[in-house]
């Protein structure tokens, strides 16, 4: 299930499969469920030209022939929904998720799913984000209670998942609500009960406590967390997805764990290194241990009783991994300013506590020899010059 909001889409999509969809939807009220359709193939079809085949166009007409069919399957809409999502067409996927909700409001029918869809992707946020996760957690409660022990636990992932979200909303869009807090530590007192070791339970444990001013009880959480999984051999089940594990290295760093998001940030590189933002935080975390080096006028002592690197070629290190997200912004036409506008001042200030680079030291794949940021000026003076 998707972590993050869906943006709108930017691509050009074909028009005539998308519109069958809309008018399938919109039709739904004058059709009643049939038995008779049996449009399970087509299910099963979709769902592998998705996930499978990587498909998602040819999935949507695929489940578009299946939903004319059988407008009211819910396997069907849900299905729908996340192709709509993974073609980033956010608007269609949620009509999908509120008609299967409204034709299954108790989740009896498909399970929580479609609740669970609506609370990350709702336009609104907030409160209505709460309602929709309010949903998922009432039928989960009841699954995960009837099932006592003998469940494999996906169920409890689904449940602590969801206490999780509603405690990061209270955190966030409705941080300024007088029950926020107590809020938050009830949802999270309950996903820890659920599922004790779940490294999302005690990230966002970590985050409250972030917010609570207690850096050493998010510290203590952290370190749970990684005990869990830090180490583990790559596919092992209880590795968190890798944008989960690149977003823990943000909370490492704000604890100021620096040797710990290394540890992590350099096994994610080992697993894909074409991430814009994986070398920011990098090199942003390098230029924190540096600083920190060079204030100790020494050497820092990691866990295991090694030294680091002076504090000099600590910096030069966090302007290698800072180059490479500077490479990899323009090759991907990024659009994150405030990756490049911070990228930008770390590598000014890193200029001014080791000076300037000489060419031979940049990397020359693209056959680009300036020194430092001038690739971020150039962009901006590129633009500046289009738009004279």
């Amino acid at each position: 299930m998707a972590k993050t909001k869906t943006k709108s889409s930017k691509k050009t999509r074909r028009k005539d499969a998308p519109a069958s969809l809309a008018s399938v939807l919109q039709n739904i009220a004058k059709h009643q469920e049939s038995s008779t359709n049996n449009i399970d193939a087509l299910i099963s079809k979709a769902s592998s030209e998705l996930t499978e085949e990587s498909d998602p166009q040819k999935a949507l007409k695929t489940i578009t022939s299946a939903l004319s069919k059988n407008p009211t399957s819910l396997k069907a809409l849900e299905l729908a929904g996340e192709i709509n999502i993974e073609l980033e067409d956010g608007e269609t996927a949620i009509r999908c998720f509120k008609t299967a909700a409204e034709l299954d409001p108790e989740g009896e029918g498909s399970g929580a799913e479609k609740f669970l869809w609506l609370a990350q992707i709702c336009l609104e946020g907030g409160e209505v984000a709460i309602g929709w996760y309010e949903k998922a957690v009432e039928y989960l409660r009841k699954v995960v209670a009837a099932a006592g022990n003998s469940q494999d636990g996906e169920e409890k992932d689904k449940l602590c998942s969801a206490l999780c979200g509603m405690a990061e909303i209270y955190m966030t869009d409705l941080c300024m609500k007088p029950d926020a807090e107590s809020r938050c530590e009830t949802f999270i007192t309950e996903a820890l009960l659920v599922s004790p070791s779940s490294p999302e339970a005690l990230s966002t444990l970590a985050s409250i406590r972030i917010s609570q001013s207690k850096p050493e009880d998010a510290r203590a959480a952290l370190a749970r967390s990684l005990e869990v999984w830090n180490g583990l051999e790559l596919g092992d089940d209880k590795i968190p997805a890798y944008p989960f594990r690149l977003s823990f290295t943000r909370l490492l760093i704000e604890c100021e764990m620096y040797e710990e998001a290394m540890d992590v940030l350099e096994g994610l590189q080992q697993e894909d290194d074409q991430m814009v933002d994986l070398w920011y935080i990098g090199g942003w975390c390098l230029f924190l241990i540096g600083s920190k080096l060079k204030e100790n006028q020494g050497k820092l002592q990691v866990a295991d009783g090694e030294d680091v690197e002076d504090w000099k070629d600590t910096l030069a290190a966090a302007r290698e991994w800072l180059w490479n997200c500077e490479k990899l912004y323009k090759a991907f036409e990024w659009e994150d300013e405030g990756i490049k506008d911070h990228a930008s001042e770390l590598l000014a200030n890193i200029a001014k506590e080791i000076g300037d680079a000489k060419p031979e030291d940049r990397e020359e794949e693209e056959g680009d020899e300036e020194e430092g940021d001038a690739e971020w000026e150039d962009d901006d003076e590129d633009e500046e010059m289009k738009d004279s």
